[in-house]
């Protein structure tokens, strides 16, 4: 907590104060102080790039292209992304915001605090039990803060947020007519920032809650993955059509990096979404074609079968068991109750219940 507070003020005397001479080189040590060396991209290029990143990101597992047109629409996307995330952390450096958030952590720590003393004195034996109704509706209660300061700046900051993302800097993303693409753009930037201001203070206190309400789900399930890890595609009934030469190595990647290491629960839920799609794209290209013509006809014609949902959550399954994502109740859990409620009638919620369907 205390490192925490200090990495804190440090970021916010960059808007608050004058800017030291050697405050690049002393965020280069911070960096490699936390595990993230910062690195010189190539010789000809001096903007500096994460080499090991201990919190893991959407860039640290995606190896596809995004769906984006060109690589200026994707850059200028994860720019505009970026630039609301800093309009949005200037208005937590606001004094009234400031102590608003301070009160809320501060309040939601000793709630948990005290219904884990609680709990504690009341168990005999020597793991700490921890009901599971009680730390959903604590972490309930943190969504739904997190959900009220979403909506409070996507409301309140409309304007600017469309004042900055019409600025040239940004004219290679492309958007639909009715500005659904952009504001999709910025409800993900909004999010991702308010849980980074709210969410990672209390992740340790959340993540305890939740872990010791789960513990024998958790203990169980690790018996179980273990059990499968070693079983074939067959075992999981997954079509021989559609069974991977690979086994499914990259899709179990993005959930073991993605869903397992990464911190905040919205880039957890976005990874489920990538590890899905990531199915579809992978199936299709490692499909084996049947030709319809032989060769001496001059044509070949290939045949390809779509995936479909019968399919499709057999392999999810399979790749879940081989990610082995450490405590994966809990993590359920987690994200099925800081999900942004408006994601959770579209494919994001459709992909998490298919995460909690392979997991049970």
């Amino acid at each position: 907590n205390s490192f925490n507070c200090y990495l804190s003020l440090r970021c916010k005397g960059v808007y608050r104060g004058r800017l030291h001479p050697y405050l690049a080189e002393v965020a280069v040590h911070l960096q490699t102080f936390v595990g993230c060396d910062t690195v010189l991209s190539d010789d000809n290029d001096i903007s500096l790039t994460l080499n090991n990143q201990v919190a893991i990101s959407e860039a640290t597992y995606c190896t596809r292209t995004p769906d984006a047109s060109s690589e200026q629409e994707r850059n200028a996307r994860l720019h505009l992304k970026r630039s609301i995330q800093r309009c949005v952390y200037r208005l937590f450096l606001l004094p009234s915001v400031e102590n608003l958030l301070s009160q809320f952590i501060d309040a939601a720590k000793k709630k948990v605090v005290s219904e884990t003393t609680a709990n504690s004195k009341k168990n005999q034996s020597n793991h700490l039990k921890v009901d599971k109704d009680k730390a959903t509706d604590d972490v309930e209660k943190i969504r739904e803060f997190i959900d009220s300061m979403q909506e409070l700046i996507l409301e309140g900051c409309e304007d600017d947020l469309i004042s900055i993302s019409q600025r040239r800097d940004f004219a290679a993303l492309k958007d639909d007519c009715d500005n659904t693409k952009r504001d999709e753009l910025f409800r993900e930037a909004v999010r991702e920032q308010v849980e980074i201001e709210v969410y990672v203070p209390l992740r340790s206190t959340i993540s305890k809650h939740l872990v010791y309400a789960w513990l024998n789900d958790d203990v169980e399930m690790k018996h179980k993955t273990k059990a499968l890890s070693k079983k074939p595609q067959s075992f999981f009934r997954i079509h021989p059509e559609h069974r991977s030469p690979s086994e499914w190595k990259s899709v179990s990647t993005i959930l073991k990096e993605g869903v397992g290491r990464s911190t905040l629960p919205c880039v957890k839920l976005r990874a489920i979404v990538d590890a899905a799609k990531e199915i579809t794209k992978l199936d299709s290209e490692e499909r084996s074609y049947v030709p319809e013509e032989s060769f001496f006809d001059g044509k070949v014609v290939t045949k390809t079968k779509a995936l479909g949902a019968d399919d499709f959550l057999p392999i999810f399954i399979f790749c879940f068991v081989r990610a082995d994502i450490e405590r994966p109740s809990a993590l359920c859990a987690l994200l099925q109750t800081m999900c942004d409620p408006a994601l959770l009638n579209g494919e994001t919620g459709y992909y998490l219940a298919s995460f909690y369907a392979a997991m049970t």
